[in-house]
């Protein structure tokens, strides 16, 4: 057997590249995929080459990190794990991977693989949620209902906040944040014609800098702005309104102590695994992702999120 990798050589070009498969070392466990996911904002961005980065990106690169997959090898010293186990970790489109066996999350034999890959990313989300501290009786607006955002809605509702608003300029994904739970769907221009100030929250899940002058017109002085979408798609700009409210804006990447957010997240899951699995609204097989990437790159849309199947028996 052999492991056969998707790698990003240049802007546009994608390449498969194979290497032996060998046995795991002593904390490894061998992993053979089953499912993935395709990233739309972080991964058509390094696709495209229209990220924005520190420094330039080196080529090759492996694009994708949320990976199902079953244990078939674990190393003398895992204890853990065992082979036959589902697990979710990050390693990129591949079809086997050898990693620690601590980098692993073991999935529970009721949740799917769709909702498995999804709590890397919530629980990223979560972080940025717990940064703000919001409180239950608090408003809050969230700019932007791709996958970032509406996780983000989902962690807020699962904490009982029930004033959360989502803007959308995409038709298609208002129903989806309804199901997780938004209070209102809102228009950019109705709440840019606001005079008052109205949110204690804001979150800006869409790397849009429009999206980020609009959360610092909403929100009362001495809110709180959590800037959660990465920004590679436009530089974010404060406004006057950041220094005549005195915001706090607060910045949050990656996750933290995801084995921990998974043992909250599975129960969660399961109670809105109906709207959460939406999120996948298009699928393709591993075989097809350099075609299925030189698609998405050229639609004016995106799905919220591509489901990867490694073979016909879990799609």
């Amino acid at each position: 057997m052999e492991i056969r990798s998707l790698n990003l050589v240049a802007p546009y070009q994608l390449a498969w590249q194979t290497e032996p498969l060998a046995a795991p070392e002593t904390n490894q466990i061998l992993v053979r995929s089953r499912t993935g996911a395709i990233s739309m904002g972080t991964e058509l961005a390094l696709y495209r080459n229209t990220t924005r980065h520190s420094r330039p990106l080196q080529y090759p690169l492996m694009p994708g990190y949320e990976t199902v997959g079953e244990v078939i090898a674990c190393g003398a010293d895992v204890t853990d794990l065992a082979v036959g186990d589902r697990v979710v970790a990050s390693y990129g489109h591949r079809s086997y991977a050898r990693l620690p066996a601590q980098r692993a999350i073991r999935i529970p034999p009721d949740v799917p693989d769709a909702l498995a890959l999804l709590v890397i990313l919530a629980c990223e989300t979560a972080k940025g949620v717990g940064k703000v501290a919001v409180q239950a009786h608090e408003s809050v607006l969230i700019t932007g209902a791709g996958t970032i955002g509406l996780l983000t809605l989902f962690n807020l509702r699962a904490r009982e906040c029930m004033r959360v608003d989502v803007v959308e300029p995409v038709n298609a994904r208002h129903q989806l944040a309804i199901l997780l739970g938004a209070q209102q769907l809102k228009t950019a221009a109705e709440l840019a014609d606001q005079t008052t100030p109205t949110y204690q929250v804001g979150f800006e899940c869409s790397s849009a800098n429009a999206a980020f002058a609009l959360l610092q017109h909403v929100l009362v002085p001495h809110g709180r702005l959590c800037v959660l979408a990465d920004a590679r798609r436009d530089p974010l700009v404060l406004t006057p309104a950041f220094h005549e409210k005195e915001l706090h804006i607060i910045g949050s990447s990656d996750g933290v102590d995801y084995p921990g957010y998974a043992a909250w997240y599975w129960p969660h899951a399961r109670r809105n695994s109906s709207a959460l699995e939406q999120l996948f609204t298009r699928s393709v097989a591993f075989d097809d992702l350099p075609e299925a990437f030189a698609e998405l790159a050229g639609q004016p849309v995106a799905p919220v999120k591509v489901l990867v199947h490694y073979d016909n028996r879990h799609m």
